[in-house]
């Protein structure tokens, strides 16, 4: 029986459509499974992925003199519910200062006054529970605090100012018995936590 003939003994003719090696078809089915699964896991791992620890503010947005408040949620709130958050400003000379918005001493949200005065500064951050009073710089203005505003490391990267919300350098101390502030000339770091400040953050 010649083999054109084959079709006929199973009942029909043969299926000539049915290609007479099928592991191509196979190989391409893995492939687009092996790809789709791929995708899936880098989905995955980047909605897993926790954010980067930074905010950044454009450098064209900053002005001297006036100071740009970024808000940072996991951070906390003052008693008043005001947010914590990173107020960042650069001087006549481009210098970049990126301040925490607290007050140690009182524990409370400070905002940036162009108009309030301390000694011969005019423009201060203002501590709206107390009688601190810091230059643009984070520096104590007037002797009204006994330490510097908490400073946030920084850099520069396309245009834009990163600031690292991993750590803060403490703020100077103005007083020689106070505790939680960096010395003169040797600053002290403090990790910050993941979640909101504790209430002694920065004081010890």
């Amino acid at each position: 029986m010649s083999n054109d003939r084959a079709g006929d003994v199973l009942g029909g003719p043969a299926d000539v459509s049915r290609p007479k090696n099928p592991w191509p078809r196979i190989l391409a089915f893995f492939l687009v499974i092996a790809i789709a699964v791929g995708l899936t896991a880098v989905c995955v791992v980047s909605f897993a992925s926790p954010p980067p620890r930074e905010i950044r503010v454009p450098i064209a947005n900053l002005q001297p003199g006036a100071p740009v408040f970024t808000p940072v949620t996991t951070l906390g709130n003052d008693r008043q519910q005001r947010t914590y958050g990173v107020w960042t400003s650069i001087d006549a000379n481009g210098r970049i200062v990126a301040l925490l918005s607290r007050s140690a001493g009182s524990t409370c949200h400070v905002r940036w006054d162009v108009t309030a005065k301390a000694g011969e500064v005019t423009g201060t951050y203002v501590d709206p529970c107390g009688a601190g009073r810091w230059a643009a710089d984070g520096s104590v203005a007037g002797a009204t605090a006994t330490k510097d505003l908490e400073e946030f490391r920084t850099r520069r990267e396309n245009g834009q100012v990163i600031v690292d919300l991993t750590r803060v350098l403490l703020g100077t101390c103005r007083t020689e018995s106070l505790i939680g502030c960096s010395r003169e000339g040797a600053p002290l770091e403090r990790a910050l936590p993941k979640g909101a400040l504790p209430i002694d953050f920065a004081t010890k």
